[in-house]
């Protein structure tokens, strides 16, 4: 709702657009609103954006007497979205440190279990290409289209994988006692041979 409404007057009051609509935005839209005079809603402030043009000027000239408040209301935001994704890695490492100690087979398993998944898709996926190149080499450009379509797809998968990988990683060396070295420490270590 409050998309359309940010970008237009993120053009004119770029601090004002960043903040309405997100955690600070009742405070944000209570004074765009009273700027405008019309009701502290997204249509109400849209239509007033697109009916009266100069309505941008009115926000430009609240953001230059209002910075020192959204400026506040900025940091406030920031805090509120770094809590959230507190909130979220905390959920996410309780539902990872649940997994690793359910009794539950298939549960501890769910991640080697998807690396064997990629890896067989990732052997049809090449077996299939090369059968078809012999096949209909006439498709080729086809085929290669169709493997460069599916890229985005496997690197998120990889990806995915990859943080799998090193967090198990990470996890069996402090279940050994060994404080793992982080992606940095590794690299020395592999530098030097050790």
């Amino acid at each position: 709702m409050w998309d359309n409404v940010k970008k237009i007057i993120g053009t004119a009051a770029p601090m004002i657009g960043t903040l309405i609509g997100g955690p600070a935005g009742t405070a944000v839209g209570g004074m765009v609103a009273s700027a405008l005079g019309v009701e502290n809603t997204p249509d109400a402030i849209e239509q007033e954006l697109k009916a009266n043009p100069e309505s941008l000027l009115k926000l430009k000239q609240l953001e230059s007497d209002e910075r020192v408040r959204l400026r506040e209301l900025s940091v406030e935001q920031s805090k509120i979205e770094s809590e959230e994704r507190r909130n979220q890695l905390t959920q996410q490492h309780a539902t990872m440190q649940a997994e690793l100690a359910s009794n539950d087979p298939y549960v501890r398993r769910w991640r080697p279990t998807f690396g064997y998944a990629m890896c067989v898709a990732w052997c049809l996926l090449f077996a299939g290409i090369a059968y078809a190149l012999v096949a209909s080499p006439e498709h080729a450009a086809e085929m290669i289209n169709a493997v460069v379509a599916l890229t985005p797809l496997f690197s998120v998968a990889l990806a995915v994988l990859g943080i799998s990988i090193h967090k198990r990683s990470q996890d069996k060396q402090v279940a050994k006692g060994v404080k793992p070295l982080g992606a940095v420490g590794a690299l020395k270590k592999a530098v030097k041979g050790g």
